[in-house]
């Protein structure tokens, strides 16, 4: 009736729509999510522990250039790019900076400062991923958009170093791990989110006083005030008129939700191409001593070579021909003691690599005349290992002459006997 007199009704819902989001990903009550702000994304310990690892890694192998000339690579001094990439910044540094962005953008970029004569970069500084939009146009051109507060400014390819990580065919932009794990940070952001709350008791009593008797709400008010007081003064808790006191516990593995972090921990490794067991998971496989340098080397070549050559090409348009770079894993596939004599003993006796050689890696210059006067005298039946060795003609090292037994013709009663 309102209606037809010119009145508009209002009518009151108990249970308003909910808020329509502006895109998937944002929480209805306000609360930012991994889709919304990616970064929180290391707040998980698992995030935190991958990207952390995989920076670490590729940041303390050293960066070389080298050139081949007929066909064979020869190490040469190091241009600024690869020397000091930005200003005021080491090398391991920047490519910590540039495996960050790697992992938790699936892209790099770095804006050209500055070029030598040749037109070749010298100073790479690299941007913030979420500050840089790049545009493919329809005939395959890419620009990029990079915002600076208010401002925004347009680079073409030549002004903008982008490096990608796991791309699909035909796209000019890597896949950002976290957009594709957001599902699963969730769950585990959320697990730790309920879990806070449940502590602090959030729609959660901490405890419940029953009695036998019938009590009224002003009664059971006035019950409940004398027990909070008594607490808060840490005094005895005296109960009567048949009131019982029993505080609500829980499984630890279900306060703390265990299960289901530990899943979460195996399932975040595998989007950055880690072993589960070493990030704290459980990857069906223990890590023992002996499996440890296997280990190590099954993260080199499958979680971290792939990043390494991703670089390395990255770097090959900044060099001249037949100039490039590439990383030492040296650094990172170290062994004991004991096996790394082994392989360098190895690596002389077939004629890979010279003495000399080998003291460069332990930072000793080559032998001096003394030296090599004094490291003849150690006696032929001595290997580099301690043990002995035979001597060209000798099938056993040469030792103590053995007792030969007496025989007949050397007489004695017992031999006529």
């Amino acid at each position: 009736m309102g209606a037809l007199f010119g009145r508009r009704e209002v009518r009151a819902h108990a249970f308003p729509e909910p808020v329509i989001p502006p895109f998937p990903g944002v929480d209805l009550f306000g609360r930012s999510t991994v889709a919304t702000k990616p970064d929180q994304a290391l707040m998980v310990p698992t995030v935190w522990a991958c990207v952390g690892l995989l920076a670490n890694a590729v940041s303390m192998l050293p960066l070389e250039t080298f050139r081949r000339t007929s066909g064979v690579p020869a190490r040469i001094t190091d241009p600024p790019v690869v020397t000091s990439p930005a200003a005021g910044m080491t090398q391991s540094e920047w490519l910590h900076m540039l495996m960050v962005s790697l992992l938790l953008r699936g892209n790099a970029y770095g804006l050209i400062v500055s070029k030598d004569s040749f037109q070749r970069p010298t100073q790479i500084e690299l941007l913030n991923p979420d500050l840089v939009t790049p545009k493919v146009a329809d005939d395959g051109t890419v620009t990029y958009t990079v915002r600076s507060g208010a401002q925004t400014t347009t680079y073409t390819r030549d002004k903008i170093w982008h490096v990608r990580g796991l791309t699909l065919p035909g796209s000019k932009i890597g896949l950002s791990p976290i957009a594709y794990a957001a599902a699963t940070l969730g769950v585990d952001l959320s697990s730790r989110q309920f879990a806070s709350d449940y502590f602090d008791g959030g729609g959660i009593p901490k405890a419940v006083l029953t009695t036998d008797q019938q009590v009224n709400q002003e009664q059971a008010s006035t019950i409940k005030q004398r027990l909070l007081a008594a607490v808060r003064q840490r005094e005895p808790i005296v109960l009567g008129a048949g009131l019982n006191y029993k505080q609500i516990q829980v499984n630890p593995e279900e306060s703390q939700f265990l299960a289901t972090q530990q899943a979460n921990v195996a399932q975040v490794a595998r989007y950055f191409w880690i072993p589960p067991e070493m990030v704290g998971g459980s990857g069906g496989n223990s890590m023992t001593y002996a499996n440890v340098e296997q280990r190590q080397l099954d993260f080199f070549t499958l979680g971290v070579s792939f990043w390494l050559k991703r670089i390395e090409d990255a770097f090959f348009p900044f060099l001249p021909q037949p100039q490039y770079v590439a990383f030492n894993p040296m650094a990172l596939l170290r062994t004991d003691a004991e096996t790394q004599a082994k392989v360098w003993i190895q690596l002389l006796a077939g004629k890979v690599v010279a003495p000399s050689e080998v003291r460069a890696e332990y930072n000793r210059p080559p032998m001096t005349d003394e030296q090599k006067a004094e490291a003849d005298m150690v006696p032929l039946t001595v290997t580099p290992l301690g043990g002995a060795k035979a001597l060209p003609g000798l099938k056993q090292p040469p030792g103590p002459v053995a007792p030969v037994p007496p025989s007949d013709d050397q007489g004695g009663s017992d031999a006529a006997a």
